[in-house]
């Protein structure tokens, strides 16, 4: 009875990993560019049940019964990278990457890549995300440089270059290892790989949609809710029984 309290709550303990998560993503759901996280469960070891009941002779012999789970753990969280739904938004400062890759920003000299391409200008012209992040692009060199602007209403030509203080420019798309990158704050990824410059589709004037389903993620809370009151019911029933075996059975009347 004692190994169902632990089973029990683990299941508890999982599901309350599992709907944090599922939370985040709901408080995410209008943000642009955000990527889903989907939580991965393991199982511990089974184990074999036997009893000693069966007895020849005067000796006892093992009766295997069967397997028995141990309970779940969460194994790992893996975030899901796949597009979201490109909006128009008619926003000159507004941009989508239509295919792989990643927007690479900058910021004290520390590189992040995201797909929330809600930009702006500051006060020097530099293109900046929404939270102060530098916007890189490649000049007509092949260099890497942040992106300045000379004017707001610039447009992307057909092969997605644009007019910048610094002369002819585009985007700087980082292709990178999804295994190697790493969520941090402000809806951008980090990476210690080398990242390859791709050549993706770039959409003015419109914005990725987070990638969460509302309808399945709502869905899979009120599960996971059903799931983690089940396993605490089973732990209440264990503990009225283990209180009645330590009060009632064996006591003197």
């Amino acid at each position: 009875m004692i190994r169902g309290l632990y089973i029990a709550a683990s299941g508890m303990i999982t599901r309350q990993v599992q709907q944090e998560n599922l939370s985040n993503d709901v408080a995410n759901i209008n943000t642009p560019g955000y990527k889903k996280d989907k939580t991965v469960l393991k199982t511990f070891e089974e184990v074999m049940i036997e009893n000693k009941d069966r007895i020849i002779n005067g000796k006892a012999f093992k009766n295997p019964i069967g397997k028995m789970n141990m309970g779940v753990a969460i194994d790992d969280v893996k975030t899901d990278y796949s597009q979201g739904v490109l909006e128009e938004t008619y926003r000159n400062l507004d941009f989508a990457i239509n295919g792989e890759g990643f927007f690479t920003v900058v910021d004290n000299n520390n590189k992040y890549y995201t797909r929330d391409g809600r930009f702006k200008i500051d006060t020097d012209g530099n293109l900046i995300t929404v939270d102060g992040y530098k916007v890189l692009g490649i000049n007509e060199r092949n260099n890497q440089v942040p992106i300045k602007i000379k004017d707001s209403d610039f447009k992307l030509s057909s092969d997605g270059s644009f007019d910048s203080a610094n002369g002819k420019m585009r985007f700087l798309i980082s292709s990178l290892n999804e295994q190697d990158l790493q969520k941090s704050s402000s809806n951008l990824f980090k990476s210690n790989s080398q990242p390859r410059i791709t050549t993706s589709d770039v959409r003015q004037g419109f914005l990725e949609k987070s990638n969460v389903d509302s309808i399945e993620v709502i869905t899979n809370m009120i599960t996971i809710m059903r799931n983690y009151e089940s396993s605490q019911k089973i732990i209440q029933q264990m503990d009225e029984t283990l209180g009645k075996t330590v009060n009632e059975v064996g006591s003197l009347r």
